[in-house]
């Protein structure tokens, strides 16, 4: 048996060998050591609440164990939700339960968020240690595209693949007219690039 189970839940809990079954399966189709190791942490948790046989797994103790998690951030709720819900998925399978219990209980909203942009100190550092804003002409071209395609993604909110993915052509330069069309998975986009570049030569 898993030794962490063994230490924390006891070898005579009802669930400590599904348990480590479950992670054992969970091993041989093929899942991270990193993935394994928070499905136990999760698991073990959730067992300390419902210390049943696995035939009682039913909606109404995963529903007062996710009640006690309420203060948790939704992250950290539906994470923990998704351990519970693949161990009965698992038991399930394994003719363990006759029923999924987690059909019974709501899924865990997480607000969706914008990822926060650096800041712009820090970024003009990146791109002053990439080289100056006058660089000298004996610099390598490496080192000035290096610039521009971090300039680029800074300015333009564009995803790193997309900046990478551009060519030359993706870049108009005429006078009061600076864009770029970036070619993301599902969209074309057409970004101005002369209010960026004003910004970092004021």
């Amino acid at each position: 048996m898993d030794p962490v189970i063994a230490e924390q839940l006891g070898r005579a809990h009802p669930l400590a060998r599904h348990l480590d079954h479950f992670l054992t399966d969970l091993a041989n189709a093929g899942a991270s050591v990193h993935t394994r190791r928070a499905y136990r942490g999760d698991l073990i948790a959730f067992a300390a609440h419902h210390g049943e046989v696995i035939g009682a797994l039913t909606a109404a103790p995963v529903r007062a164990y996710l009640a006690e998690l309420a203060g948790l951030s939704p992250a950290s709720r539906k994470r923990k939700r998704a351990a519970v819900a693949s161990f009965a998925k698992w038991a399930v399978r394994h003719d363990l339960l006759a029923a999924n219990p987690m059909d019974r209980i709501d899924t865990v909203k997480v607000p969706k968020s914008l990822p926060r942009p650096a800041a712009a100190p820090d970024v003009t550092k990146v791109l002053a240690m990439i080289c100056s804003r006058r660089p000298r002409k004996d610099l390598p071209l490496d080192r000035l595209r290096d610039r521009v395609l971090f300039e680029t993604a800074y300015v333009c909110g564009a995803r790193a693949s997309e900046v990478c993915g551009l060519y030359v052509e993706d870049l108009d330069l005429r006078l009061d007219d600076e864009h770029v069309r970036v070619h993301g998975k599902v969209r074309v986009d057409h970004m101005p690039l002369q209010q960026a570049t004003d910004h970092f030569l004021m």
